[in-house]
């Protein structure tokens, strides 16, 4: 720095007498030149030397090498083969010291200009995170563990959002590296968008070629970044040449001494780091960096800018409350999503895969016991971080462990702001009141939009868009995102409140770095309580016991508006509830909870008589069914919503050490009961699974006693408060705003929760029409779906659907459907199946509550009556199993779904098996179905379950010869069978680990009852009306005429397909379910158009054949009681 230049005012005193001259000094525009000279030369250098010496190796990838892929790619450049490995990794090792420098230089440098501002921290913060993260690509290579460097890789571009855009931000108007970083900051984030599509197209539509081409968008984000990274070159002025030992290099000045003052606004100050001895009385001085305030001249704002700032602040209330609300939602969509993620891969391992550890990523607030971190998380940079980077997670490939594992990490960090922003107002009842409920808006957001999108959350992790049917899901990842971080840099850019210390007011001098609530000394609001608690550790303790609970009860129950009506759902006939519409008084229910004005209902709330209500309604809720159990489950979502602020606000306030312990020991009470909700329906294969087996009561009754436990210490908040009157007017103002705020906000989602109701509804009501009505086909199937989710942990959902429609199956029995759980994301799997196929009649099985892993049954005919049972399971997990009764063309036929027990238990499945015989054999000789779930070979003795079905039952199998059979079998009566296809379970990826069996069948003829049928006529009137229509439309003489003489069916003609001559094409599978875009394989056993099976590729004669054999099967019935039609 020149001698004579003048420096600003508060900023530089006399040097004083103890500071020597400097040893060593760098001026910072020396470190920005350095920084892009290391990082452009280690880029380089990987580039030149792998070309050189490895050309054909590094261009090769998984699919494609030379010469249809011809550039390689950054990671197989930097990280793959010796020497280039090295020498890039040696070279930006060399570069992080003056990275850590220039994040020094920045921070004092834009802190100079404007010492007021929080975002020179917060970019200064982004900025560490962001070196580190790129360290972690850098130094874990693709070919060291591919997971991790791509985590680390997507951290790095999303941390260069806010990088890149506060960076921008902070740079003074009318530079030149402002308009330099808007180019080359836009130029990066536009060239995501083509180097995604490229990628997609190498990774899941193998295209030669588009690697190479997104190699070359790769290569172009390095160089946008190294480019933005460059421009600190303009940044910082040179110092004049004239420099003496005399200036003060230890400290930020001018650059000139001519336009110091007018140019600061403009530019940012010539900066210098200056090495010098430490002397005694320098060491008690101490070292530290003070922000200054700025005396200069800014150039008044124009017109456009004036109106902007006028919007702004008029805005300014509404734009923050519905980013904090959108923040919210992200945190629960990443709370409810990491379950499901966690649940997968146990389910598919069949055993313990060790992610389970990460379900306690949601314990991170233990790292807020250290100061540092509880201050650092206090600030929104940091605080909404691991939001953006859960959303982002979507992007990483592979089987989802890295989906998994990222969702855990932005959790993690999630729950840390959370806590660390409830921690930082905890003097402020207010405040904390506000946030609790801003908190569960996020929810109820969270509740409309799965009410909205058939219980699916658009933007979890497993969900995605794509144009391919195969891939897409419905995802809106994209869109959250960038809604996120809109919402994100609007919470870091708010300007926080700040607190002028007595002593600073008393002497007319504010302390820059306690109005700014600077990193370096805490802010004022982590004083005591202003409410005169007195210490108690057992109130401390049971305030973080009564919160975990709260916090279970409200995720187990109230992230889906639909999972209190599946534990009230006792099948058919019913008048509701049903999750649609009645999902939309779930919401209105956890609304009111939240609007409920706190002077008017502290006392009500924490009373001993509301939480016996509360108590009655969990009881009712367990044992009761229909509306008798969903209305008292709202009044308790009602309860439990208005006890979450006074609940938050005594663990706040019973914790005076800090934030760590106490909240981490609360969520630890919510993981411990997460697990045992889930240990309710536990596999053979958990330990310990018999403990809590079957006890969902139980659990229900855990988190009401810690509930209970949490109304005493919230009470001594209530009672302290009352007693010092704490802020009772000097808030009121405010008080009344924020429930003005918070009323408009419930009435707003209400609102759109009714749109919601307007919208679907017409769809909804539509009623059910069969494939091929005028045949009178009926096409069942059963699957196990394995919860939803497919073998890359995508949601399945959409492939389900279009499998079916292609295969226009009009009745479908599914398996393992109740997600309704927390480890299942507690969502409904067949909202969307029944919707966009127009399959109306859904009974979704046993609840919940009855401990079961769900058996669900949709069809397009009316289901006239159902009933839903627990077969017998002494030593294993329950089996569920529906027996209905559908309309099938004016015919009734019994349909039986279930789920036996593994063959672990070999005792389970005969007393299973025994029950299903006598519910078929007691429903004889009306036409059933059975499409169940055995896990036996076909033609097994007992104790197996098959004979047991087939024998006992009265059942025919639908192919006895087909012995690749295992886990899933359809047996029938009294039904015409056309057509029998085996589906595999799919591929690139499976939608699940089970295939898929579809059966054909034709309904005989049956006498309308009285009063007409909706589904059919009589033969005879729909002739006379139409001579060229026949039911079915087949020719009499093509009926067969060996007909056995077992009785027929009540009300119904004894007729018997042949299964092959005489079979029209309308009565087999659509042929475009063979078609090879379907990418499924079909094992074809009767006949119908298709490619090899897993027996035999039928001909003429084996056709011949085989309908001669199915002739003589007939009539070895004739002598025994047997099935009366095949």
């Amino acid at each position: 720095m020149a001698n004579n230049a003048p420096r600003p005012a508060a900023l530089l005193q006399a040097r004083p007498p103890f500071l020597a001259s400097p040893l060593l000094r760098a001026h910072a525009q020396s470190l920005a030149k350095l920084h892009t000279a290391l990082s452009t030369a280690a880029f380089a250098s990987a580039f030149v030397l792998g070309v050189a010496l490895h050309y054909h190796r590094i261009v090769k990838n998984q699919w494609y090498g030379y010469p249809q892929e011809w550039a390689p790619s950054v990671s197989a450049t930097i990280g793959d083969w010796f020497p280039e490995r090295n020498v890039f990794q040696l070279l930006i090792a060399l570069t992080s010291g003056p990275r850590f420098l220039l994040i020094l230089v920045g921070f004092v440098s834009h802190r100079f200009i404007d010492p007021h501002s929080t975002l020179p921290a917060a970019l200064a913060a982004i900025a560490v995170v962001r070196t580190i993260s790129c360290g972690g690509w850098v130094f874990v290579t693709s070919s060291d563990h591919g997971d991790v460097h791509d985590v680390f890789m997507v951290l790095y571009i999303v941390l260069n959002l806010p990088y890149m855009i506060v960076g921008t931000v902070l740079t003074p108007s009318g530079t030149r590296a402002k308009t330099l970083r808007r180019i080359f900051g836009t130029a990066f984030f536009a060239t995501l968008a083509p180097l995604i599509y490229f990628y997609l197209e190498h990774k899941q539509y193998r295209v030669p070629g588009a690697y190479s081409i997104y190699a070359l968008f790769e290569w172009s984000l390095i160089l946008l970044d190294v480019s933005f990274d460059a421009i600190l070159i303009l940044d910082y002025a040179p110092t004049s040449s004239s420099s003496s030992s005399s200036s003060s290099s230890w400290s930020s000045s001018s650059a000139s001494s001519s336009s110091s003052s007018s140019s600061s606004s403009s530019s940012l100050p010539g900066l210098e780091l200056a090495l010098q001895p430490a002397s005694p009385e320098a060491r008690a001085h101490g070292v530290y960096l003070a922000p200054v305030v700025h005396k200069g001249t800014r150039k008044p704002a124009g017109p456009v800018a004036r109106a902007f700032a006028r919007v702004e602040m008029a805005t300014a209330r509404t734009r923050h409350f519905v980013a904090d609300v959108y923040l919210a939602f992200i945190f629960w969509t990443l709370l409810v999503a990491l379950g499901p993620m966690i649940f997968y891969e146990s389910v598919w391992s069949m055993g313990l895969s060790g992610n389970e550890v990460l379900l306690f990523a949601i314990l991170s607030p233990i790292l807020l016991a250290l100061p540092v971190l509880s201050r650092a998380f206090a600030r929104p940079a940091l605080a909404h971080l691991g939001l953006l980077v859960g959303l982002a997670t979507r992007w990483l490939d592979g089987n989802g462990i890295a989906r998994l594992r990222g969702t855990a990490l932005g959790l993690g960090l999630a729950v840390c702001g959370t806590v660390g922003g409830w921690w930082d107002v905890r003097r402020e009842a207010d405040k904390v009141d506000a946030r609790a409920r801003v908190f569960l808006l996020g929810l109820v957001v969270s509740l409309v939009v799965k009410f909205a999108n058939f219980s699916l959350n658009p933007l979890w992790p497993f969900m995605r868009a794509s144009p391919s049917p195969r891939y897409d899901t419905g995802g809106w990842n994209g869109v959250g995102l960038a809604l996120a971080a809109f919402a994100y840099f609007d919470a870091v850019a708010r300007r926080r409140a700040t607190v002028v210390p007595p002593a600073a007011a008393s002497t007319g001098a504010v302390e820059p770095s306690l109005s700014s609530t600077s990193p370096s000394s805490p802010p004022s609001t982590w004083a005591t309580p202003a409410m005169p608690l007195k210490p108690s550790l057992a109130a401390k303790w049971t305030a973080a016991l009564g919160f975990g609970s709260l916090f279970f009860l409200l995720h187990w129950l109230f992230t889906d508006s639909g999972t209190i009506i599946a534990w009230s759902w006792a099948g058919y006939p019913s008048s509701g509830p049903y999750a649609f519409p009645h999902g939309l008084i779930t919401i209105v229910a956890v609304l009111a909870g939240i609007a409920l004005v706190p002077s008017s209902t502290a006392t009500t709330r924490t009373s001993l008589t509301s939480f016996a209500i509360a108590c009655t309604c969990a009881t009712l809720l367990l044992t009761r069914t229909s509306w008798a159990s969903f209305l008292p489950a709202c009044l308790l979502g009602t309860y439990l919503a208005s006890l979450f602020p006074p609940f938050l606000l005594s663990l706040t306030s019973h914790t005076p050490s800090g934030p760590g312990a106490p909240f981490a020991a609360a969520f630890l009470i919510y993981a411990l009961l997460e697990l045992a909700s889930t240990w309710t329906v536990a596999y053979a294969f958990v330990p310990a699974g018999s403990v809590l087996r079957e006890r969902t009561g139980t659990v229900l009754a855990l988190a009401m006693a810690g509930v209970a436990a949490g109304l005493w210490p919230a009470a001594r908040v209530r009672q302290a408060a009352a007693t010092s009157g704490a802020g009772a007017a000097a808030g009121a103002s405010g008080r009344r705003g924020t429930a003005r705020t918070l009323r408009t906000a419930t009435l707003v989602l209400a609102l759109a929760g009714v749109a919601v109701l307007v919208y679907r509804a017409p769809g909804y009501y539509a009623p059910g029409v069969p494939y091929h009505a005028q045949e009178r086909l009926v096409t069942a199937g059963i699957w196990t779906v394995h919860f939803g989710l497919d073998g890359e942990m995508w949601e399945s959902g959409r492939r389900m659907a279009n499998m079916l429609r292609t295969a226009e199956v009009d009745v479908i029995g599914l398996l393992e459907t109740d997600v309704h759980r927390m480890v299942g994301g507690n969502r409904d799997i067949t909202q969307f199946i029944s919707h966009s196929l127009n399959m109306p009649y859904v009974d979704l099985g046993p609840g919940p509550q009855k401990n079961t892993w769900g058996a669900a049954l949709i069809s397009k005919f009316p289901i006239l009556r159902s009933s839903h049972h627990l077969l017998p399971s002494p030593n294993g997990e329950l089996a569920p199993a529906i027996f209905a009764t559908l309309d099938k063309y004016g015919v009734e036929v019994d349909v039986v779904v279930a789920h036996n027990g593994q063959e672990e238990d070999p005792l389970d499945r005969e007393l299973q098996s025994t029950e299903l015989a006598r519910l078929l054999r007691e429903s004889w000789p009306r036409p059933a179905l059975f499409l169940g779930y055995l896990v036996t070979r076909p033609h097994a003795d007992k104790p197996a379950p098959y004979r047991y079905l087939v024998e006992d039952g009265r059942m025919l199998d639908i192919n006895a010869d087909d012995h690749d059979r295992w886990c899933q079998y359809l047996f029938y009566r009294g039904l015409h069978r056309t057509g029998y296809a085996r589906l595999n379970r799919g591929s690139n990826p499976s939608v699940t680990d089970s295939e898929v069996q579809l059966g054909k069948y034709v309904v005989p003829l049956a006498r309308p009852p009285p009063g007409g049928s909706a589904f059919t006529a009589s033969a005879r009137a729909l002739v006379a009306t139409n001579a060229s229509a026949l039911v079915p439309p087949i020719p009499t003489a093509a009926y067969v005429a060996h007909l056995h003489d077992s009785p027929p069916p009540r009300d119904a003609e004894s007729t018997v397909w042949t299964p092959e001559r005489y079979l029209p094409e309308a009565l087999r599978f659509p042929a475009r379910l063979y078609d090879h875009d379907e990418e499924h394989r079909f094992i074809v056993l009767t006949g119908e158009k298709g490619g090899p099976g897993a027996h035999y590729f039928m001909g003429r004669d084996e056709k011949e054949w085989r309908r001669l054999r199915e002739i003589e099967e007939l009539q070895a019935l004739k002598a025994g009681e047997g099935c009366p039609v095949q």
